[in-house]
């Protein structure tokens, strides 16, 4: 059903579209702008902005929204959120704000696009220079001056507070940026970045970007070359597993100094080398002197889920992101990948993406291997590290409490269909440790050790010895 309006010449039909839509489905805080956009340029008298002028910072306008709404819409499965990237951009624009919700709107509409801007006119000096004939050089007198260049001034003009080139410059620059801020979420469908940058995106996309997301849109709107993006690219998902992850930072630690780094990027005010010392200088907390890492955060975070019962496995987003970077450092030697990512989004099935080898409901087989272990410690040893193993597809959880050997091959109903695979032809980890004649208590401080290393190796830090490492698989603190 439609409703049908007739505007009286004299009534404005911009301030009418925002009115009357305030009344029905509420528009996106970018609809809304562009209206107050093209609205402003209808308020500029002629001496300010020409008819000419005007249809074409509108034309700008009508583009810009055009493309952005393209970017916004481009991956049909999971288009973005308008609001998200007009805030995302208002950051880079303008400025930070400790606020959250509508600052950004509220300061966009409320004080900066304003008609009141406009209408208000602010006086400039304005110095014209004079046409001079050319006249021999004894001619010249006082008012003129070394370059023989007469300065004539001119009357001041009044214009408005808020010029059109502002309007122009802002709407450019949100232009610009939307194919950055869709790259950021969709490395693999870009077509800009490289694929050893669209790589790294990819890794920070499954580690989780919180507050990044508007300095990975500067970093790729920024020239520079592909090699020292991915180096600052490298250095956000370190910061983030290590700070976020591993040390169980505020999820707004750092944010007002990398917002901020946003804009000073955006302006050409500071360049990668600032930014990687900030990120640097934001870990120093982490470190000890000898450049070992403090891991006592890291072991209180697990010391409660231990406590729990969860363990390693209560880690949830800092679990996943490990197994699937130990996977992928499998892969780099193999013939092909086993596994994807999209198998450890959360989903009904997500608890049987990651598997316990040794199961958490203990069968006669299992105890028989952990003979002379308490109950307490057997808990220990079924949530530790090197106990959680990522699948290449999901379980059964009916069929987690087997034993080693019947995992290890695939299991099939007695109509002969398959059940689940094995580990011997599952993911890259699933068949390192399938390779293992046996699994018990050795074989799962071994795994924990390797993947610790691992993480030393990845993220270029070291525990401070072994026992520190020890220390972190829980697996002396029950008896």
């Amino acid at each position: 059903m439609f409703n049908e309006y007739i505007i009286k010449d004299e009534f404005d039909v911009f301030v009418a579209f925002e009115t009357m839509n305030n009344r029905g489905k509420k528009l996106s805080d970018l609809e809304l702008l562009k209206n107050r956009l093209i609205y402003l340029t209808t308020l500029y008298n002629d001496q300010e902005l020409d008819a000419s002028e005007r249809q074409s910072l509108r034309d700008r306008v009508n583009e810009t929204w055009k493309e952005v709404y393209y970017q916004l819409g481009r991956n049909k499965i999971r288009p973005l959120n308008d609001d998200d990237f007009l805030r995302a951009h208002w950051i880079m624009y303008f400025k930070y704000s400790r606020k959250t919700g509508q600052d950004y709107i509220r300061f966009l509409l409320g004080e900066q696009f304003t008609p009141q801007k406009v209408h208000k006119k602010v006086v400039q000096d304005v110095v014209l220079e004079a046409f001079q004939e050319q006249r021999p050089e004894l001619e010249l007198d006082e008012q003129e001056d070394e370059n023989g260049n007469e300065q004539e001034e001119a009357a001041p003009v009044p214009t408005a507070q808020l010029s059109p080139r502002e309007i122009n410059d802002y709407v450019l620059s949100l232009k610009a940026s939307a194919v950055h801020w869709f790259n950021s979420f969709n490395p693999s469908l870009s077509e800009g970045p490289t694929p050893k940058e669209r790589e790294w995106l990819d890794r920070i996309n499954r580690l989780g970007m919180g507050y990044f997301r508007p300095l990975i849109m500067a970093i790729l709107k920024h020239e520079a070359t592909a090699a020292s993006r991915v180096k600052v690219f490298q250095k956000i998902e370190r910061f983030i597993f290590i700070a976020f992850r591993m040390n169980a930072a505020r999820a707004n630690y750092g944010s007002s100094e990398f917002y901020n780094a946003v804009r000073a990027l955006d302006r050409g005010e500071i360049d990668f080398k600032e930014i990687e010392r900030q990120l640097d200088a934001h870990l120093v907390y982490t470190f000890n002197e000898d450049k070992t890492l403090r891991s006592g955060d890291f072991y209180n975070f697990l010391s409660k889920k231990f406590k729990s019962g969860s363990g390693y496995y209560g880690w949830s987003a800092g679990l996943r992101y490990l197994l699937y970077e130990y996977e992928l450092s499998l892969f780099d030697a193999a013939v092909q990948q086993k596994v994807s990512w999209d198998d450890l989004l959360k989903t009904d099935k997500d608890k049987i993406s990651i598997e316990h080898v040794y199961p958490q409901t203990e069968t006669p087989e299992w105890a028989k291997i952990f003979k002379g272990k308490s109950k307490k410690i057997r808990g220990v040893y079924s949530a530790s590290l090197g106990n959680l193993l990522l699948l290449s597809t999901a379980i059964n959880s009916s069929l987690q409490n087997d034993g080693f050997e019947a995992k290890k091959t695939a299991k099939y109903s007695a109509g002969k269909q398959r059940l689940r695979h094995g580990y011997s032809d599952g993911s890259h980890s699933e068949i390192e440790v399938s390779r293992c004649p046996s699994w018990g208590p050795d074989e799962i401080q071994a795994r924990g050790h390797r993947l610790l290393q691992f993480m030393e190796k990845r993220w270029a830090f070291s525990f401070q010895n072994d026992e520190d490492r020890e220390r972190l698989l829980f697996l002396n603190g029950g008896e």
